[in-house]
């Protein structure tokens, strides 16, 4: 069941890792939560700090807004861990605390992190089998071809962690809406959402019995206002670039009828349009009304610090939150 700050939280923000240390980060936090907004997702990357690590700093340091993890990726992490992990923050902060996993990208498991390759869907729902035992029956026994565990959870904390899913395509939707709370999308537009993910959903959902009204959607939007990036549009394609190399973006990018632009190599100003929002307050919100039109909930994204794309300054983030979060 999702705990109550999963469940209300109306003006969401991701913040992905950015260049600026965590006491600066704390005090963006802080500023974003007297702002309204209520509900924090923090991205992880494997050349930045633990996202666990700073979901406890974030909660420590307030006192009313959810944070999670968006997305935690499990390769290299046991599930009871995780689960660990989870309940330990969930204790911190009164049921605050959401957890996100992923299953990471095969670059960064394999090259970067060195570790075997593991087929995706299969690996997670093993690791999901057990993580949710552990944290909702408070055992689990479980031995699969990719993960086990024979481990019980006596803190009295779990079954009100939410867990969502980063899923992109077909199969990862379907588990998400089999075995989890929610699920997390990236750089998807409302066409991918509508043709792509919410027919499986709906389909496992009259498949399994399930509400579908139990399953939320949660789609991660970078938004831009132009006048605090220089070169906006020279660095988002130099972005959508980089995510066009990993699978399953650039899957997301082709069935949004992007396939003949990335074929080219061509990343020009409509492709760019599509997979994120640039604009003035007023366009922000039209655009992620087309989310919510759809039954998703559109999360504005951001990262602080002096890089490209990055907001650099207390002013700039505290525009940014008033136009895309809680404006």
């Amino acid at each position: 069941m999702m705990n109550t700050f999963a469940a209300r939280a109306s003006s969401p923000l991701l913040l992905g890792p950015g260049t600026y240390g965590m006491r600066t980060l704390i005090d963006r936090v802080k500023m974003a939560e007297e702002a309204g907004v209520d509900q924090l997702w923090l991205g992880q990357n494997p050349d930045h700090h633990d996202t666990t690590v700073v979901a406890a700093a974030c909660l420590a340091a307030t006192t009313s807004m959810s944070v999670g993890t968006a997305v935690l990726p499990v390769p290299g992490r046991h599930p009871v861990m995780v689960g660990q992990a989870a309940t330990a923050l969930t204790d911190l902060s009164d049921n605050r605390f959401l957890l996100g996993l992923g299953t990471g990208h095969p670059f960064i498991n394999e090259f970067v992190l060195g570790l075997p390759s593991m087929p995706a869907v299969a690996a997670m729902r093993e690791f999901l089998t057990i993580l949710r035992a552990y944290l909702r029956d408070g055992r689990v026994d479980y031995v699969g071809e990719h993960h086990a565990a024979h481990a019980s959870n006596v803190t009295g904390t779990g079954p009100e962690v939410p867990i969502y899913l980063g899923a992109m395509r077909p199969r990862m939707v379907r588990l998400a809406a089999e075995h989890a709370d929610g699920l997390l999308l990236w750089l998807a537009p409302p066409r991918y959402v509508e043709e792509h993910v919410l027919p499986v959903i709906d389909e496992v959902c009259k498949e399994a019995g399930r509400d579908r009204s139990s399953i939320s959607i949660l789609v991660e939007v970078p938004v831009y206002l132009p006048d605090d990036h220089p070169n906006l549009y020279d660095d988002l394609e130099g972005m959508i670039t980089r995510y066009a190399m990993m699978p399953a973006y650039r899957h997301v990018m082709e069935q949004s009828g992007h396939g003949g632009r990335l074929e080219r190599g061509t990343i020009d100003r409509a492709m760019i349009d599509d997979l994120v929002i640039v604009g003035g307050p007023d366009e922000i919100a039209g655009r992620l009304d087309d989310y919510r039109a759809i039954g998703c909930v559109p999360v504005p994204v951001a990262s602080v610090g002096s890089g490209l794309l990055q907001l650099a300054s207390e002013e700039a983030f505290g525009r940014f939150v008033k136009a895309a979060c809680v404006g």
